[in-house]
């Protein structure tokens, strides 16, 4: 194969990721990528295929509403990534692990102890959705937890409180977080929140900072690139959907009520694993758990040896290595991303610990 084409519906910060590993992918098998999307322009699926010529197709259909026209793709070796809607059959398919994003979920809201849980989704019909959405309420139901389906992000002041709430990807959250404002609910107080996409732009500026499960967009990037890689060389087998696992739960304050823990130092350590990029400090942990200072602090080095403020900064340290090691975030940026109240001070202490630079580590 000489020429893949990569279409999709519309432009999103997800598809980017998706792109940038098939750009490496393709350009390991020595091919050529094109892009196309077909949602904002007069040109349908099949006026690009005719126009572009391309021997092989990835085609991405996560924000499409409904079925297309996939009869132009029929005579390509075609891998379809995230499709709302059935493949044609015999096809290759790559698509999220619907189930492992619930576990995660549940995992972290059940550790709450709700009271009841519930799902939310805005867009309720899309098939990722109706996925999650399933597995989270077996996942319920095996634990004995009350569950029920949200319709509206308003009848989160129905649920039992304390309760909690798994939606079905950042933009759910950001409505029910507004829904529970305005019916003076509070988050983590009333119910905890799990999301998923983990956009930065929404989850660190959220109040409070939402709790979100990333994807792995690049990995799903990847796996579509090789799956066309072997559909082209005809070695594929039979037809398969490949399952990509998120990458990680991005535990924010959202998800963690200050008394989740059985001792005050498991207390503590709840709130200093889920707040410590938010800036949360001693002081802090000492008002929400209704103790003295000295009784937390106290508690705490007897259980685990070190003081909470080496814990925070453990725990600071380890997300700034994360960002500089996975990701194109700038320098100055990270500091509020991870607690620091400038990025001077980041940087001293960065220098401090490590013995270098940030520039230098991420170099390394």
């Amino acid at each position: 194969m000489k020429k893949a084409l990569f279409l999709s519906h519309t432009v999103n910060p997800f598809n980017v990721l998706k792109l940038d590993s098939i750009y490496a992918e393709a350009k390991r098998l020595g091919w050529a990528v094109q892009s196309a999307e077909f949602g904002w322009t007069a040109w349908s699926i099949a006026d690009i295929v005719a126009a572009l010529k391309p021997d092989g197709i990835i085609f991405d259909g996560g924000r499409l509403p409904g079925p297309v026209d996939l009869r132009p793709l029929r005579r390509f070796p075609a891998v379809y990534v995230d499709t709302n809607f059935p493949a044609p059959p015999g096809c290759t398919t790559v698509r999220s692990d619907a189930e492992a994003i619930a576990d995660l979920a549940a995992d972290e809201l059940l550790a709450s102890a709700p009271a009841e849980t519930a799902f939310f989704s805005v867009i309720p019909k899309i098939a990722w959705s109706q996925r999650r959405c399933a597995h989270f309420r077996e996942r319920m139901h095996e634990a004995k937890v009350p569950f029920r389906f949200l319709k509206y992000a308003e009848d989160i002041v129905r649920l039992k409180k304390p309760a909690a709430v798994f939606a079905a990807n950042d933009m759910s959250a950001a409505a029910l977080l507004s829904s529970a404002t305005r019916c003076g609910l509070e988050c983590p107080r009333d119910f905890t929140l799990v999301s998923v996409d983990n956009e930065p732009l929404f989850c660190e500026n959220a109040k409070p900072k939402v709790t979100s499960i990333e994807q792995d967009f690049a990995g799903a990037g990847l796996a579509a690139a090789k799956a066309l890689d072997r559909l082209s060389r005809r070695c594929a087998g039979s037809p398969a959907t490949i399952l990509v696992p998120p990458r990680r739960l991005v535990r924010r304050a959202s998800s963690v009520r200050p008394h989740s823990g059985k001792t005050i130092a498991q207390n503590v350590a709840v709130l200093v694993n889920a707040r410590a990029i938010d800036g949360i400090t001693v002081a802090d942990i000492a008002k929400l758990l209704g103790y003295s200072r000295r009784t937390v602090e106290t508690n705490y080095c007897a259980a685990y040896g070190h003081s909470i403020g080496e814990a925070i900064f453990d725990c600071r340290f380890k997300e700034v290595e994360r960002l500089l090691a996975g990701s194109r975030q700038q320098l100055g940026a990270i500091a509020n991303m991870c607690g620091w109240k400038s990025s001077a001070g980041l940087a001293r202490a960065f220098r401090e610990r490590y013995g270098m630079t940030m520039t230098e580590w991420r170099t390394r």
